[in-house]
């Protein structure tokens, strides 16, 4: 399984190899099929299937939910193809944090969507982490689990608050 390391190096590199932190752009660049259906309450899907992958958002999320989910797809293509050509991999929640693929596929997505830079220059001026995420127009989340990572890397952010696994529930 892959580490917090691993995963923020695989990230990084895309990002530098594509010059972009769109995730369907880095889809489309790493063949990866992006479609939209309606899902009902379900997010997102991610399918490996005889060489073929695909991401498949539902299409009735905003704009940014829709970013989210398809920068977490991505990772499951990333980092869990193998398990993707068992099993199809669907996401209901998307910060689940009792199952390891769907924590490693949020921390990549965090990779992608939020650069270190920008979380440290607004936690240097005393943003706090509800600050960055509204000034970022992200979730609180997501720049939650952004955060932890880069504690682990060396940073010494304080109060990281722990990461919510219902928050995308409607």
């Amino acid at each position: 399984m892959p580490n917090r390391d691993y995963i923020q190096s695989v990230a990084y590199d895309l990002i530098k190899k594509y010059d972009t932190r769109d995730p369907f752009e880095i889809c489309k660049a790493t063949g990866v099929e992006v479609f939209y259906a309606d899902l009902g309450n379900l997010k997102g899907m991610y399918k490996y299937l005889k060489k073929n992958r695909f991401a498949v958002i539902n299409e009735k999320l905003d704009s940014y939910t829709k970013k989210l989910v398809c920068a977490h797809e991505l990772g499951h293509d990333i980092l869990h193809r193998d398990l993707a050509k068992q099993v199809c991999l669907q996401e209901f929640i998307l910060y689940d944090m009792k199952s390891r693929p769907e924590y490693e596929a949020n921390l990549f997505a965090s990779e992608i969507l939020i650069p270190d830079d920008e979380i440290f220059t607004y936690a240097h001026d005393g943003y706090d982490i509800e600050q960055i995420a509204k000034t970022l127009y992200t979730d609180i989340n997501l720049v939650a689990l952004k955060m932890a990572a880069m504690n682990s890397r060396g940073y010494q952010f304080i109060n990281v608050m722990d990461t919510k696994s219902d928050f995308l529930r409607k």
